[in-house]
Formats: C-alpha cells, structure tokens, sequence
C-alpha cells in the first residue's frame, strides 16, 4: 500500500527554498534517494505553520502571488506552489472541506473527488498539514494485469484505512495504490508533491467501483484527443482519414478510441453508426473492441 515516510527533521523552509531544493535535485521516484531527498524538504515545507495562511491571506486580499504560486483551474480546492518545470516536480496545497462546509453542500462531493477510488498516473507525496485530514480507504492492484476498458474486472486488494493528520507523509506509487477519499471531520489542508513526466499524459488511470470490483471510467485524456474530435466534427476528408488512420494503428489505445468516438459522431444515422463501430470493434484492440461492442449493443433497436 502507500509507504508511510518517517522522519523528525524540525526545521523550517519557505516554498522557494524548496522550490530551488528540489529543481536542483530533481524528484525521480524510481530512486530511494530522490524520494528521501524530495520527502525531506515537502516536511520542511510542512514545519512552516505560517506560509500558507499568510499566502491565502495575500491572495484574498488582492496582492499578486509571488513567482508561480497560483490557483489549478482544473481541480477546484488546490492551490498551485510551484508548477512542472525544472526538476520533474510540481508543488501543490489542497483544501479539503468537511461535511459541513458550505462549499462542500453546494458543489457536491464529486468537486473533491470524495467517495471515488482512483489510482493516478504518477507517483507523488503527500502530508498532512492541517486540521484532522482525510481518510484514504486504501487498496492495490496490478496495472500490468489490468487492459483498461470500462467494465473490467479488476483483483483489488484492501488495504484498511489511512487518515492525513499532520506530519503524516505517504508514497503513492504510479500505477499500484489506489485511495477512496472520504472528507475530514474538519477543514484540513495538505501539501502534495507530484512527480512531473512528458509520458504522463498518455497514460491510463481509472475510477473503480470497489464494490463490483471493476473499472467504472477510464481516465487521462489530454488535449490531443480533444484536438482530433473538433477536427473531424468541423468537417473534412482530411481529417477523417486521420481518424480513421489513428483507429487502427495509434500506439494509445486512448486515442484509438477517440478517434472511432469521432468518426461515429459524425457518421449521422443509426446503420452508419453502427458501420463505424463494427470497423471499431474488428481493429485489434480489447479496449476499442469492449467499448465498440458496447456501444453497438446501445444503437441497437
């Protein structure tokens, strides 16, 4: 399961000390070293009771954020210290609410990702920084084992309970562990720092029904996909050959995917639909081949 990471280091360090730290040294989580270097200098960050109030404070007072502390547009509650660059590391605080937050009522827990299994498609360390923390509910499985299809079975392994108090630190590794976040009794906030890779974008992660032990959704996508549908949805025999092209031989299973998603959108009727799925569901991938099956047995009248 996630590594717990002891340590009783008591000194302090501000985020740009940090930040130059670890862009100096790098955060390659296939090391032990890098970890035990990296993991060193996230508690330092953590042994700083006053950055992040002072910070928060700054920002809702309308003082510009030094350097590249900023908000993540794409996750709702984190707080961006220091953005993928130098040293394949980003930095980041998140806010997690409790039941009794407005915040949480109103957006629902779906905004902080409360009550979804998911593994992610990196490694990254994680502490506990305020309040009483998160629960994790903790599992594993083998990625290799594992095709990547919606609906497929998946041996997960439970691994108990793990709460994020402060000065607690954990390892998630890429790929193997897999948490069900549940919300804290209060407001707390933890830090994270995420191992950074040009590859990353290419590869799978996914939301679990633990229950049924199966993959509910498979998630990743980037923009590359998203690129290829407007093309092809624009119009095009151009593009359209490249769809169909990316279909049947793209080295992403993904990006196959999209590319049928695509070319079945655009098809227009029922039987033309059906056509490009039947072409989908022979190209000789199982991820394409079970969610084109799917997708014929839907259209079907």
């Amino acid at each position: 399961m996630a590594r717990l990471i002891e340590s009783t280091d008591p000194t302090s360090a501000s985020v740009e000390e940090v930040r130059d730290a670890l862009a100096v040294w790098g955060f390659d989580p296939a090391e032990e070293e890098s970890i035990a270097h990296a993991a060193h200098w996230l508690r330092r960050l953590g042994n700083d009771r006053d950055f992040l109030g002072d910070l928060l404070i700054g920002m809702l007072a309308g003082r510009p954020p030094a350097g590249e502390v900023g908000i993540d547009v794409g996750e709702t509650n984190c707080i961006v210290l220091a953005a993928p660059g130098r040293g394949n590391f980003s930095l980041s605080a998140s806010i997690w609410p409790s039941q009794e937050e407005n915040v949480l009522r109103a957006s629902g827990p779906e905004a902080f990702a409360y009550g979804t299994a998911h593994d992610h498609n990196h490694d990254f360390l994680v502490l506990g920084y305020f309040g009483p923390g998160v629960e994790f509910e903790n599992y594993e499985y083998r990625y290799e084992t594992v095709e990547g299809w919606r609906g497929e079975p998946v041996d997960l392994h439970p691994l108990g309970r793990s709460r994020l108090e402060p000065g607690v630190l954990f390892h998630y590794r890429a790929h193997r562990d897999i948490h069900l976040v549940h919300p804290p009794q209060s407001l707390s906030v933890a830090l994270t720092l995420s191992h950074e890779h040009a590859a990353k974008g290419w590869m799978d992660h996914y939301l679990f029904d633990v229950e049924a032990g199966r993959i509910a959704r498979v998630l990743g996508h980037g923009p590359s996909e998203a690129f290829l549908r407007i093309a092809v949805a624009l119009g095009g025999e151009e593009a359209k050959d490249l769809a169909a092209r990316f279909g049947r031989h793209h080295p992403s299973d993904r990006m196959r995917l999209s590319a049928w998603r695509a070319l079945a959108a655009c098809a227009g009727n029922r039987e033309a639909q059906d056509a490009v799925w039947a072409e989908a569901e022979a190209c000789g991938s199982r991820v394409v081949e079970a969610a084109a099956a799917a997708r014929r047995r839907a259209i079907s009248p």
